[in-house]
């Protein structure tokens, strides 16, 4: 068990070029815990991979060593400071940590056979944990459903595609929508994609209990593998995407989808594209329903978007920004730098964390 580690950030005004030092303090038994944590894996200076939970005043309730780079976070419905960190692909490990505690609660492993792509959900009842995850000899994706309180399987069907990344609940809570990213690859060369050529990514409706596919749809370009998803609360979706094409092509590298209609791309000037560099990782929507933040890592920085007309906003600078959550209803990025950014400009500075690709929020109590 890693006991919890708690200290203090000081916090970094835009553009500041230093990082103020880090203190460790200890905090009162009687003090009451925030309503909601922020977690996501995590890097120390030196290498060391992390999954840890931070406030919104900078401080670190708990940080806790992980076997292997984390990727994808969720908060646990039923336990409040619960949250699960899944291995980055081709990933062996999930767990599930007690960030008030510090302690790990729970090391989930793939089926046998199959290794995990980095994401999972929760069943909008509860009831299971879903991860997307790749069989190795076939390198089919795959859909495997556990038990939430033992993490039994349940079930297993296929995802639609070849390397299922980002699935999500839909509104209904009977169907659930899953990122087929295309890119085959194999655990014996695990960054290599092997099917550049070939890859048909797709975007997948399923039903959750049977497993039934309800509807696939592609972009016009195959090149464009589809990572990452978020969900408006009137069922729309925003994708986004990593081109796999060549370095100086010029592609966009979002889309929208709601009912039957054709995926469309959002509109964004030819210039926005280039700046992002064929790269997009996070997404984000408010609870209004009116934005959608994607960040760009490779581009440094946030891009807003509006949901109603897909058409681009503003983008916000960030260097190495990746992580997206929502938080007391607003939206709040991190990146790889050890940077917190809340919306209203207000930025925390992280003393050796430097934050992955994703982030969430969870309920405290």
């Amino acid at each position: 068990m890693i006991s919890k580690r708690q200290f203090v950030f000081g916090s970094a005004a835009l553009g500041l070029i230093g990082v103020l030092p880090l203190a460790s303090r200890a905090v009162s038994s009687s003090q009451k815990p925030r309503k909601q944590w922020l977690i996501s894996a995590c890097n120390d200076n030196h290498g060391q991979h992390y999954a840890a939970a931070f406030d919104e005043t900078g401080q670190l309730i708990s940080r806790v060593a992980l076997p292997a780079r984390g990727h994808g976070v969720i908060a646990h419905p039923n336990k409040p400071g619960h949250g699960l960190i899944i291995a980055r692909r081709p990933g062996y490990y999930a767990i599930e940590i007690d960030f008030t505690s510090g302690q790990i609660v729970r090391h989930i492993k793939p089926t046998q056979g199959q290794h995990f792509f980095g994401h999972g959900l929760f069943s909008s009842d509860g009831k299971y944990l879903i991860t997307t995850e790749n069989h190795t000899d076939t390198g089919q994706g795959k859909i495997v459903l556990r038990y939430s309180h033992n993490y039994r399987i349940a079930n297993q069907f296929d995802s639609g595609g070849i390397g299922p990344h980002e699935a999500l609940p839909m509104p209904d809570g009977k169907t659930m929508v899953v990122a087929n990213g295309g890119i085959l690859t194999h655990p014996d060369t695990p960054r290599k994609k092997l099917n550049l050529d070939t890859m048909a990514p797709n975007l997948s409706y399923i039903d959750i209990r049977s497993g039934k596919i309800l509807a696939q749809y592609q972009l016009d370009n195959p090149k464009l593998s589809i990572r990452h998803l978020a969900i408006s609360k009137t069922g729309k979706v925003i994708g986004g995407l990593q081109y796999q094409g060549g370095k100086t092509d010029l592609v966009p590298l979002a889309f929208s989808h709601q009912g039957q209609e054709p995926l469309q791309y959002l509109k964004a000037p030819d210039s926005l594209w280039q700046q992002m560099n064929q790269y997009t990782a996070s997404i984000c929507i408010n609870d209004e329903g009116k934005t959608a933040a994607i960040s760009c890592p490779r581009g440094n920085m946030v891009t807003y978007w509006n949901l109603h007309t897909g058409e681009f906003i503003k983008d916000i600078p960030l260097k190495d920004g990746a992580g997206l959550a929502l938080f007391n209803n607003n939206i709040v990025a991190t990146s790889g730098k050890g940077r917190a950014v809340f919306e209203g400009n207000r930025h925390l500075a992280f003393d050796n964390v430097r934050w992955d690709n994703h982030l969430v929020a969870i309920k405290t109590a």
